[in-house]
């Protein structure tokens, strides 16, 4: 594999980590509720697929 994508899933793997063991505990839930909850996971969600797919059209364009 390509040090670049080691580097972008161990990115994706800390981001996670950090926003649901700290961001989403202790300062989204308490202000926000049930649906600032339900917002970041789908913000995470939807950048984590951003990146998954910046590596997949990145592939895509090495074969041309």
């Amino acid at each position: 594999m390509n040090k670049k994508i080691i580097f972008r899933i161990l990115g994706i793997g800390i981001f996670h980590a950090v926003l649901y063991l700290y961001v989403v505990p202790f300062v989204i839930y308490p202000r926000f509720g049930n649906t600032g909850f339900k917002f970041s996971v789908f913000v995470a969600i939807i950048i984590s697929i951003a990146v998954l797919g910046t590596i997949f059209f990145e592939r895509i364009n090495k074969r041309r």
